[in-house]
């Protein structure tokens, strides 16, 4: 017993003079003081130049944001546009925060009847290129910007449905007036697709689809269609001091293998995407290679035509549903990830648990084969899957894997690779029997659900309709309360999964996007628009 107290009497004193001297050493008392030269090396101050070299599998479609939502268009956007408001990025921001903050637009004022938005502008100027010139931000370009949204109709209009009035109050003022309250609103301000354009380029002064004039932090510099966009650095930006980088290039290089290599030599700071195994071929000639690996923003889809003599069938679709082995395939291609839901789980405060879209959406190729017999298809049928190589090799042998799994049940799948632009036409014409597709990064719950499963809406390519469905997607737009209105939201994807609803969600995959060890202050954000590139530095 003695003995024991002695030892624990030991372990105690040991204790007290660790903590001493941790404190001691805190104090400069031990240890020597904390130098100047210390205090420099625990800090990293950033460094102004050098150009970041970004490799892309695809070229921009165009350069106007209001006449494309593609990816390649709108990361090129981020860099030359600001929105009104935008989401937060930096080390203390997780890549999937929808954290609203101000951009062109300094603050803003809701009515109390939710109708109305007064947004106030700071003071910013435009690049200086003719016609514009660098003159400052005014009220009247965010009025043109909104007006012609809703006339060119694009995606940026469903955004707008319920304006009602936008007026310029003065020249730093815009009123933006609803018919109803709108609880997607805010959100859909600070999207990455409602970029802020001047006034000249929406009257035909310059071509919006060649070039580009905006706030940003970076200016067009030139570009050479399917091989590079240049942009230089924009010594007006509203932010001092930023952006520390001299410019940033696109680099077009539509094989993967040569974008790998191309990173490996230092020829490119970014690639996009890459397979487990090539991310480990990477780390392998350079351990150095910061992964950013996050949760994808958005999801694998399997799209079908409505209009088809067996897809119009809700029992095929979720015979098709059922055959394809979710997990398996975004384990073995994507080297993991998770069953995927109608609103993708990046956007977490809104999709349904992990548990729920699993048990929703099952793995069971007996019962698929059960539906279709019950359907009267007893000798599975023929048909195509469209998709792309754009994305990289990992959405092909997405396609392939379905093949194998539909095959399983007996429906004969062929597999259709076209290039991006001609991808693109046809989904957007619903020009196709099947679709494996990657969805846009939709950052609002409106945007996943009205905006594909709606009779109207914008992005609805399959023909699928529901009047029902159509009736709770509109009033869950006037619920501004947010747990009421999340409640509503978690009801309407588990009705959609009941109808066996198109697109059919599949999978939401771990991702990494390489970025060489010598890029500083890499906070991405799981937006379009590389919006955190004004912060970023090169330490080379």
């Amino acid at each position: 017993m003695k003995k024991q107290m002695k030892s624990i009497i030991l372990m105690i004193a040991v204790f007290l003079s660790l903590v001493a001297c941790s404190e001691e050493t805190q104090n400069g008392e031990s240890g020597g003081e904390t130098t100047e030269e210390d205090n420099e090396d625990m800090t990293t101050e950033q460094k102004e130049g050098g150009t970041i070299t970004i490799a892309r599998g695809a070229d921009a479609v165009e350069l106007d944001p209001y006449g494309t939502p593609t990816v390649n268009t709108h990361d090129f956007a981020g860099l030359v546009y600001n929105k009104l408001i935008r989401y937060e990025t930096g080390e203390d921001v997780e890549f999937e925060d929808y954290n609203l903050e101000p951009d062109l637009a300094e603050d803003w004022e809701i009515s109390d009847d939710g109708t109305v938005y007064t947004f106030h502008l700071r003071d910013a100027n435009w690049h200086d290129m003719p016609p514009v010139n660098g003159r400052k931000v005014v009220a009247d370009d965010v009025v043109a910007t909104m007006e012609h949204a809703i006339e060119v109709q694009g995606n940026q209009a469903a955004f707008l449905s319920e304006v009602e009035n936008i007026e310029a109050e003065d020249e730093s003022t815009v009123v933006v007036t609803l018919e109803e309250p709108y609880a997607p609103f805010l959100n859909f301000m600070a999207n990455h697709l409602m970029w802020i354009l001047p006034e000249e380029g929406v009257n035909d002064e310059f071509d919006l689809s060649e070039t580009a004039i905006g706030t940003g932090p970076f200016k067009l510099e030139n570009w050479d269609r399917n091989n590079r966009i240049e942009l230089t650095k924009n010594p007006d930006y509203y932010e001092e001091d930023r952006p520390y980088l001299d410019g940033v290039e696109f680099v077009i290089m539509p094989d993967q293998s040569a974008r790998i290599q191309a990173f490996q030599t230092q020829q490119v700071d970014e690639i996009p995407e890459v397979s487990p195994e090539e991310l480990e071929n990477i780390l392998s000639s350079n351990p150095d290679v910061q992964e950013n690996e996050n949760l994808y923003p958005s999801q694998i889809q399997l799209a079908m035509d409505n209009d088809h003599e067996y897809f119009a069938e809700v029992d095929v679709r979720k015979a098709v549903s059922m055959a394809i082995d979710r997990q398996g395939a975004v384990e073995s291609i994507y080297g993991g990830g998770e069953v995927s839901g109608p609103v993708n789980p990046s956007l977490e405060e809104y999709s349904l648990s992990l548990e729920e879209r699993e048990e929703l959406l099952p793995y069971d190729p007996d019962m698929a084969q059960e539906l279709l017999t019950d359907a009267d298809i007893d000798n599975g049928f023929e048909t195509t899957i469209l998709t792309t190589d754009a994305y990289g090799e990992q959405l092909v042998r997405m396609a392939q894997w379905i093949v194998e799994d539909l095959q399983a049940i007996g429906i004969d799948a062929d597999i259709e690779i076209a290039e991006y632009g001609t991808f693109v036409e046809r989904w957007g014409e619903g020009d196709f029997d099947m679709l494996v597709a990657l969805q846009s990064w939709f950052q609002e719950p409106d945007e996943w659900l009205r905006n594909q499963f709606h009779s109207e809406g914008l992005r609805n390519r399959t023909g699928f309709t529901d009047s029902e469905l159509d009736q709770m997607l509109e009033e869950q737009l006037l619920i501004m309360d947010e747990d009421e209105r999340r409640e509503e939201i978690y009801d309407i994807q588990r009705y959609v999964l009941e109808k066996g609803v198109n697109p059919i969600p599949l999978t939401t995959h771990d991702r990494s996007m390489p970025t060489q060890p010598y890029v500083e202050n890499w906070y991405p954000h799981a937006s379009f628009g590389y919006t955190h590139m004004k912060d970023v530095w090169l330490d080379d």
